[in-house]
């Protein structure tokens, strides 16, 4: 059987995520992400923490449900091109998108570009969710230009100016810093990702008061 990525396995599969509390680490074990993201639409469901006001729920049913459609879109477009008979189950769906561009692949069928590409999708995607689930906070670098591309604002959906720099931080990952410029989305992950963002723009990055500054938000 062919190997999942981290992200086609966290989809389609039960996953455990290692969180440090109080100086030890402890597992949360959690139901496949395509679940939890089905649970965002009925409630009741696997939906993680997704709850609160009810103004909030529409929101986020709305991402989830255009997260979803996407997949389904993308995932079913590709078996289709392939001439794989969908399952008509999202989960099985993308395991057989799954194994039909792994087999292309591996018999010469499908070009090292064609194929990382499309195999980068389960990551993007399993990221996304877990993004609608549990959001991940953020500091913004103010007055600061990304150095790939140049930005320093970027437009957000609600047509508002805002910082186009950001560090990210998500449980049981390291710190990440994002150009938010969709025509460059260049990151720097981990403590030296940051010190090199860092030099590159002029601007100390001190890991510890940004941990500090993430504990502050709750």
């Amino acid at each position: 059987m062919t190997e999942l990525s981290d992200g086609m396995a966290r989809l389609i599969g039960p996953w455990t995520l290692t969180v440090t509390v109080d100086n030890r680490d402890r597992q949360q074990h959690f139901p496949p992400l395509v679940d939890m993201l089905n649970g965002q639409l009925a409630p009741g469901m696997e939906g993680g923490s997704g709850g609160g006001l009810p103004s909030t729920r529409n929101i986020l049913d709305v991402q989830s449900l255009d997260l979803l459609i996407h997949i389904q879109d993308v995932t079913r477009a590709w078996l289709q091109e392939w001439g794989v008979q969908g399952a008509g189950e999202l989960k099985l769906d993308l395991r057989g998108f799954w194994e039909r561009l792994n087999t292309l692949h591996n018999t010469g069928a499908m070009d090292d570009t064609t194929f990382e590409h499309l195999a980068s999708y389960p990551d993007t995607w399993a990221a996304k969710v877990w993004d609608l689930i549990e959001p991940p906070k953020t500091v913004p670098l103010r007055r600061t230009e990304c150095p790939k591309c140049g930005e320093g604002k970027v437009t957000n959906g609600e047509g508002e100016s805002t910082d186009n720099l950001i560090i990210t931080f998500r449980v049981g990952h390291e710190f990440t810093a994002e150009c938010r410029n969709r025509e460059c989305a260049a990151v720097w992950i981990g403590v030296k990702g940051l010190q090199d963002l860092g030099r590159s723009i002029g601007v100390e990055i001190d890991i510890d008061t940004l941990q500090e500054a993430v504990a502050q938000m709750g």
